[in-house]
């Protein structure tokens, strides 16, 4: 008490209240504060801007704003190689330095993924190397050639087919023409493939408009970017503002455990059941160490396939329409390219795609490339002993982002890298290699192979048999261009994936049935 006395009787004798010193102590630890994280910090002497180096609350924001990918981009141009993103957080843009860091499990993953473990761990979510490893032996069998050659007809029927049947029907009660959303169609037949494949259960929402588990994952989604931002989100007292998100994560949890308990008992009873994803989660199994996915792994895998696999393919042949409706000229030749080389009445399966479509392939990769619809930082931590980027030293502990829309756009690599151009694949084809929208190294997308099936497959066989125009009120067009004489391209959007950020205007086009 005599202490607190003295400190009252000081206060008094020179006319301080309580309040003064408060906030004059803030405003000395904030002064402080902001004076060694410009001027003293091990990495003050790094490019960034203002906001940037003093918090990491302009980053926040922008996530939350979903802007992260027009961040990352336009940091890349200002700023270049490396930059700080926040106080703590040093971007890298170069290619060569991002390969060297993916290329190992020395860098590993921030905490920023525990955001996204809802459930258990994933082989996205984890930093164990030994876990993720593990992981990627067990499902791979099920990205095989093979296994997703069987996988193709359920591909064909759930996706390009119901587009197709609903298309002809709009067409038809229309006349010759229909006003479709092609975001929303492919959003939908990408989820009614996917849930085949995870659930072993076709739920038709493309046909029925049926959406409950598209709501869920969008939620279940949304969820894991609000704990992002706020990774205190699940936890009591916030978790009564989100008590929507949570509840919805729950049935869709519960669901999905259901389902995957509904599949081991049909095993258990020696029915016969289809080859698909959920499947291979549960049959998978690493010969030597004889170890298995656990129930709850199994479900929080199964839950990150559909929900990573859904917008990540939608979103890409979104991204590839819209920039050929931009183009007109790259638009016409790929629809020359599949006309001229398939029957109308041909439909054109993965692996002939692939190889007797390279133009639409390189429409593919340029999408991938200037809009990646993975387009965000991708945070590790660096390992004991620091590391040297770009001439400077990064310490033991701190955080490095890759940047992949810096990387996707590195004048190094790309020129004029701001025009979609498809014809710098077929002139270099090396350049596939240097897209990075499916990340590198040992943590590269172990489902790349699925959604190049997927996109080649409904892509392809649309520009075959539809012809595509703009409404005549569409706000993006080709003659609606940005100070470099470049059409301007809808505005975007980020939660987990990139994706246009109003759809219901942006991604309406006039559908036509081809004539033939």
């Amino acid at each position: 008490m005599s202490i607190i006395s003295a400190i009252s009787n000081f206060l008094e004798a020179y006319d301080v209240t309580y309040r003064q010193v408060l906030v004059g102590g803030l405003v000395i630890y904030g002064t402080t504060l902001a004076l060694y994280r410009l001027y003293f910090s091990p990495v003050s002497h790094i490019p960034g801007g203002l906001l940037s180096r003093l918090s990491m609350l302009y980053v926040r924001i922008m996530v939350t704003l979903g802007k992260l990918p027009d961040l990352c981009e336009d940091d890349y141009y200002n700023y270049g190689d490396i930059f700080l993103s926040a106080p703590d957080i040093v971007t890298i843009s170069n290619p060569d330095d991002c390969r060297a860091v993916m290329g190992t499990y020395d860098f590993i993953k921030d905490k920023f993924y525990e955001s996204f473990r809802l459930v258990d761990e994933t082989i996205f979510t984890t930093i164990d190397a030994e876990f993720n490893m593990l992981g990627r032996r067990l499902i791979g069998p099920a990205f095989t050639p093979a296994s997703l050659q069987k996988m193709e007809p359920t591909i064909m029927e759930c996706g390009l087919l119901a587009i197709k049947r609903k298309w002809d029907k709009l067409i038809g009660e229309n006349g010759r023409e229909a006003n479709v959303n092609f975001n929303t169609d492919f959003t939908l037949a990408t989820f009614d493939i996917i849930s085949t494949l995870v659930y072993g259960k076709k739920f038709r929402a493309l046909e029925k408009g049926e959406r409950t588990i598209v709501k869920w994952v969008e939620k279940y989604n949304w969820l894991a970017h609000i704990k992002a931002v706020i990774p205190s989100v699940a936890e009591f007292p916030l978790n009564l503002l989100c008590r929507p998100l949570l509840k919805n994560c729950k049935e869709f949890v519960g669901f999905t455990s259901t389902t995957v308990e509904q599949r081991r008992e049909q095993i258990r009873q020696g029915e016969k059941v289809p080859y698909d994803l959920l499947q291979a989660l549960i049959d998978g199994e690493e010969l030597e160490a004889r170890a298995k996915l656990t129930p709850s792994q199994v479900t929080a895998q199964s839950i990150e396939l559909l929900g990573a696999a859904i917008y990540t393919t939608a979103d890409t042949i979104t991204w590839t329409l819209h920039y050929l409706m931009l183009y007109p000229e790259c638009y016409r030749k790929a629809v020359d390219e599949v006309r001229s080389i398939f029957a109308p009445d041909h439909l054109i399966g993965y692996s002939e795609g692939r190889s007797r479509l390279p133009y639409i392939e390189a429409c593919i990769y340029e999408s991938l490339r200037i809009c990646a619809v993975s387009g965000f930082l991708l945070p590790r931590v660096v390992p004991p002993g620091g590391a040297t980027f770009q001439g400077y030293f990064i310490p033991a502990g701190m955080t490095i982002a890759l940047n992949i829309a810096g990387m996707n756009h590195h004048r190094s690599l790309w020129r004029d890298s701001k025009r979609f151009m498809p014809e710098r694949f077929i002139e270099r084809p090396d350049l596939k290699h240097q897209v990075m929208s499916f990340s590198t190294g040992v943590r590269i997308c172990p489902g790349r192979a699925l959604a190049w099936v997927k996109i080649m497959t409904i892509l392809s066989n649309l520009l075959k048999d539809y012809d595509f125009s703009l409404p005549a009120d569409a706000q993006y067009s080709p003659d609606r261009t940005d100070t470099n004489g470049l059409p301007v391209a809808m505005p975007r959007t980020h939660s987990v994936t990139v994706g246009p950020k109003h759809p219901e205007r942006d991604c309406i086009l006039v559908v036509t049935k081809r004539l033939l």
